[in-house]
Parts: C-alpha cells; sequence; structure tokens
C-alpha cells in the first residue's frame, strides 16, 4: 500500500469516525468547533483569546464571540491576569473538563473499532510516522 493510499484510508476512518459521533448525537450540547475550542485552550499555557485567534487564524471578535458563549455555557472561566489586568487568561470549567472527558471516551471507543480494520503492521507503520 502506497502511502498516499494509506492516509486516504486514514482520513476515510477518521471521516467515518466524526460522523458517526454526529450521527450518534452523543455531545448534543457542543458542536465540533466549541470541541475544538476546549482541546485548544486545555492544551495551552496560558491561554488567551489573542492566541487563540493567532493558532486557528481567525479574527479576535470571532474568537470573542465563540468564548462568550462557552463562558455563559459553563464551559469555560476567564480570570484577569495580575501582571496584566488587560489580559485574560482562558482555561475550561470543570463542566467543560468532563464533556471533554466524555468526547474522548467516545473518540477512543471508535478507535478502537477502527482498529481491528488495520494491520498490526499497519498500526506500527502509523505510530512511526
Amino acid at each position: 500500500m502506497s502511502i498516499r493510499q494509506s492516509f486516504d484510508r486514514m482520513y476515510l476512518s477518521m471521516s467515518i469516525m466524526e460522523e458517526c459521533v454526529s450521527e450518534r448525537n452523543s455531545l448534543p450540547e457542543v458542536s465540533h468547533k466549541e470541541m475544538l475550542y476546549l482541546y485548544i485552550i486545555a492544551l495551552t499555557e496560558d491561554c488567551t483569546a489573542s492566541r487563540i485567534a493567532e493558532m486557528l487564524g481567525v479574527s479576535l471578535p470571532a474568537v470573542t464571540k465563540r468564548l462568550n458563549a462557552l463562558e455563559e455555557r459553563g464551559l469555560i472561566c476567564r480570570t484577569r491576569s495580575e501582571e496584566d489586568g488587560r489580559v485574560k487568561t482562558v482555561t475550561v470549567s470543570e463542566r467543560g473538563g468532563d464533556l471533554m472527558k466524555r468526547a474522548d471516551d467516545i473518540f477512543y471507543r471508535i478507535l478502537g473499532d477502527m482498529e481491528v480494520s488495520f494491520s498490526q503492521e499497519e498500526v506500527e507503520v502509523f505510530c512511526r510516522m
């Protein structure tokens, strides 16, 4: 199998997985894009709206709008910096963390189902990439 075929197969599997999550409506309270924001926030030290905008290549007002919605639903917290009162650090709230845990559980369950469609050799090659 060529590398292109391998990537095509991986992309197809990931697309099927995403569709399964959507179809099962397992997390109806959050969109795919909102989950992306939660993961960015969780994985970015001293996360700010400006940093998210830079990472995603979108405008600061667009990020602020999304963060406002996440904060209103209790999924994130914003804390004013002690060093610079103009800066607000963004963190995932306990409720947001619980939602991320549920998403991870769904993802890893589906990933386990997908793994059986690949040979051990294919999995090892993928892991080395």
